[in-house]
């Protein structure tokens, strides 16, 4: 905590004439296609989470702001620093694929390739983007559920801009980032550093006989730079550097993780050391003003510990050295198609792990290949978009990919569209070099998917899109699943099936210009495709709410989730598996204010889980209590950045 404070009191001297800014709506996404487009034209619901907005709701966290989006449910072990794992859709936690501005961020030495999310916090972010369903055409492995981008600050307009967030709250916690960014001639610069800790909350369940009151806190440190440099108008240069420090206690049964059977209550467990390193070089060459060239290459390094008494029971260590070489060609009209472009694309990759627990010890590395291409076009009213991806892995084989997807636009004021796409998941070196559940001969999980949808943006109360409906169905199924076999070979292998469908409803109304209502609801049905069987942790039914209002320097915010049933493994109260079944549904009001002092302050006031609602997700482990959080937000900017 005093790293945190010292950087907090080290940014305050940045700041002289503090200004405000007031973000701003972009309609532009480059997820879903690789390809800057319009969201509103795009054949796939892009949901956009704005970073400014969720920072002034008191949202410090990745998995607090994912946990608002319609579609995905984050199950978290406890609160901060605890693991995080997110369904899309229905799909598993191991197939959703994160990356960060388009860098492959899923851990090669996890177990499973799942991504956790309860690591990072937002303040290096300005948004993060969420496309759901079959995305390996796109990206390649681990995106059968869908894609989580998140996209880093950078450089803004003018020599120097400054901002500095700061708040305090329930658990002794305390966030503070601070940023400085601008461009100074030819070269732009946007460094962020963060920082979180808390003393938390005793993970265990107060039903459970283990509840001590005992609390279990975390901390992280963050730094992000992103930095580009114009060598010429035709050739230019950029570097991207993140690195994060985080620990976490973690209250959890250890002897069991592996199979995701763990509970709330070994209170000497830790999570002594949970860092990331980040680095990406880049090069772009504009060869014309239809034709570019870049060329960019990196590494992620992971290095996790788990430590229980003071002494270390596990240790996972993933590197991946990366490199790629893109074509972006806007050839503009081909016939009656307008806005024509495409994306080519070669990849190489290089994994290696070294992992060490009290049962198993993995040292192993693969190779991947890969190479794809991305197309967009518009045949007036209609926009088209395909994808094809092949990947070849060293010791599996190969992989191949599309994706195919339209958006109509009806009117002005309303679009259908629908999409279709394959994907996969290729097995982790976990999976197949365990030593003693390992098996090198597993081939990937294969998936297809398809999306339709429909959005309106209507008139009403005497204002122009006042009134906003969407609605979303989509349906995947999953084939060759990895599982560990209970019986002979007691091993890893290909068996089993799912089948996703969820089906989407949203409706936005604005009555005047100053308030927002939104509701959504997602009905969600994942079964096991061989015995009919619900997947745990899916629940089959979700609720969104929330009412905004904005005038003048004031912006207030109320909002309510309900999480419905699911399955998950049940706990009596002296923590002993009882079986299978559901967890009861909950919900979560949230609330939160901001007040903008000038145009270069602003405070704010949050609280979540206001009502203390009592809660599970997963099973075990005590839901967050009520929380609140006061901070400030500080700017000083250039003239031009405003």
């Amino acid at each position: 905590m005093r790293n945190v404070m010292k950087a907090a009191l080290l940014a305050a001297s940045f700041f002289s004439t503090p200004a405000f800014a007031q973000a701003t709506d972009d309609a532009i996404v480059v997820t879903a296609t690789r390809l800057p487009s319009d969201a509103v034209r795009l054949p796939a619901d892009v949901n956009v989470i704005d970073v400014e907005d969720a920072n002034a709701r008191g949202i410090a966290s990745l998995a607090d702001a994912l946990s608002d989006a319609p579609g995905l449910h984050v199950v978290q072990s406890g609160g901060a620093g605890s693991q995080a794992s997110i369904f899309s859709g229905g799909a598993s936690s191991n197939h959703t694929l994160v990356l960060f501005d388009d860098i492959r961020l899923n851990d090669p030495s996890s177990p499973s390739s799942a991504f956790d999310a309860g690591q990072d916090t937002l303040g290096g972010l300005t948004s993060i983007e969420v496309v759901q369903g079959p995305m390996s055409a796109v990206y390649g492995s681990d995106a059968i559920g869908g894609v989580v981008n998140m996209l880093p600050r950078r450089g803004r307009d003018g020599p120097f801009n400054a901002q500095l967030d700061i708040g305090i709250g329930s658990f002794e916690t305390i966030s503070s980032t601070v940023s400085i960014d601008g461009t100074l001639g030819a070269f732009r610069y946007a460094v962020t550093a963060e920082g979180y800790a808390t003393e938390g909350y005793d993970l265990v369940p107060e039903r459970m006989s283990t509840h001590t009151g005992d609390e279990d806190g975390a901390e992280s440190t963050t730094i992000t730079g992103v930095f580009d440099f114009d060598v010429s108008n035709a050739f230019s240069l950029d570097l991207l550097l993140r690195g994060r420090e985080a620990r976490a206690d973690f209250d959890a049964f250890p002897y069991t993780m592996a199979f995701d059977e763990y509970r709330a209550d070994d209170t000497d467990l830790e999570i002594a050391r949970n860092d990331l390193a980040l680095a990406r070089l880049g090069a772009t060459w504009r060869i014309s003003e239809a034709l570019s060239l870049r060329a960019a290459g990196g590494q992620l390094n992971y290095e996790r510990a788990e430590r229980d008494g003071g002494v270390t029971t596990a240790s996972f260590d993933g590197e991946r050295h990366f490199a790629d070489l893109t074509l972006d060609w806007r050839t503009g009209d081909i016939g009656a198609l307008s806005n024509a472009r495409f994306l080519l694309g070669i990849e190489t990759e290089r994994e290696n792990v070294d992992i060490a627990t009290m049962f198993t010890s993995i040292v192993a590395d693969q190779d991947r290949t890969g190479a794809f291409i991305t197309a967009q076009g518009d045949l007036r009213a209609l926009t088209l978009t395909a994808a094809a991806r092949v990947d070849e892995f060293d010791g599996f084989g190969t992989q191949d990919t599309w994706r195919l997807g339209a958006s109509f636009a009806l009117a002005e004021f309303a679009r259908v569209y629908a999409n279709y796409g394959t994907s996969f998941r290729a097995p982790t070196l976990n999976e197949r070099f365990d030593p003693s559940y390992g098996n090198a001969a597993l081939e990937a999980e294969e998936a297809d998917g398809w999306e339709v949808g429909a959005d309106a943006w209507l008139s009403a109360f005497g204002q122009d899109r006042s009134l906003e409906v969407g609605l979303i169905y989509r349906r995947t199924n999953v084939d060759n699943l990895i599982t560990y076999a209970s019986s002979p070979p007691y091993a890893f292998i290909n068996i089993d099936e799912a089948e996703l469908e969820s089906a989407e409803a949203r409706v936005a109304i604005s009555p005047v210009s100053w308030l927002t209502a939104q509701l959504s609801y997602v009905h969600t049905n994942a079964k096991n495709g061989v015995t009919g069987a619900p997947l745990p942790r899916r629940p089959e039914e979700s609720w969104t709410a929330s009412l905004i209002a904005e005038h003048g320097p004031l912006s207030a915010r109320l909002s309510w989730r309900r999480v419905g049933e699911q399955l998950d493994r049940l706990y009596d109260g002296d923590g002993l598996f009882i079986a299978a079944g559901n967890l009861p549904s909950y919900d979560l009001l949230d609330a939160s204010a901001a007040w903008r002092i000038s145009y270069g302050a602003q405070i704010y006031l949050s609280g979540r889980n206001v009502t203390d609602e009592t809660y599970e997700s997963p099973g075990a482990f005590a839901g967050a209590p009520r929380n609140f959080m006061v901070g400030v937000r500080l700017r000083a900017e250039s003239d031009r950045a405003r």
